[in-house]
């Protein structure tokens, strides 16, 4: 268990790390990786955050979605959904970097497609309580709701500790029960953690106290 914590604190050095160089990048100049990822040059007036968010999707998720793929069946399938979570997370980011704060009584309505995304993922577990890899799929399940750190503050941060502490009472049970049997198991769990540690380090970077709307647009 001490090696696998190391390894966590290690993977978490690392993401600030890239978190940190993505903090240097000019703002508005996208790179070649971020124009193939956008598809044009309309994402140019973009804040840092969004394109250091990029760095956690094309990273931790996009890891873990090919340990997902290894492990196949049930968990492939949650997997996709949950990328497609961090996908509309990122849309709704662009759009904040944007505009100013809406009203609490808009918030619901813009919130609606990351709500609509966890809820299919936690129904798909609901809906496959029979499966072998139930473990896996309540541990995404349990700590989705993580994405809601966009409306939470002033501490957005430790909310998603503590979805990341409600998954790890099921990571543990997957380690356990694959413990010397298969330790690909063992590298999905990793990867898993990995990407609420590095949104942790994210949110600490750029959302401290809460989501960072376009000011500016008070002002005009």
């Amino acid at each position: 268990m001490m090696a696998e914590l190391q390894d966590l604190v290690e993977r978490l050095e690392k993401s600030v790390e890239r978190l940190e160089l993505a903090s240097l990048k000019i703002p508005g100049a996208l790179s070649p990786v971020s124009d193939a990822v956008n598809g044009d040059n309309g994402d140019q007036d973009l804040a840092p955050y969004v394109e250091a968010f990029d760095v956690v999707l094309r990273g931790a998720v996009a890891d873990f979605v090919k340990h997902s793929k290894i492990l196949g069946e049930d968990v492939e399938e949650h997997a996709e959904m949950f990328s497609a979570a961090f996908e509309a997370q990122r849309d709704f980011l662009v759009m904040a970097c944007k505009r100013q704060q809406p009203l609490e009584n808009e918030m619901n309505a813009l919130l609606k497609p990351i709500s609509d995304r966890i809820q299919e993922i936690q129904n798909f577990r609901e809906k496959n309580r029979g499966s072998k890899l139930f473990n896996h799929l309540s541990a995404v399940s349990e700590s989705i709701s993580a994405l809601g750190w966009v409306a939470v503050a002033p501490k957005p941060g430790p909310y998603v500790k503590e979805m990341n502490d409600a998954a790890t009472f099921y990571t543990n049970r997957v380690l356990k029960e694959y413990k010397d049997i298969d330790k690909r198991h063992g590298e999905w769990v990793k990867s898993f953690l990995s990407i609420w540690i590095e949104l942790q380090a994210y949110i600490k970077e750029y959302h401290t106290t809460g989501l960072l709307w376009n000011k500016a647009e008070n002002e005009k």
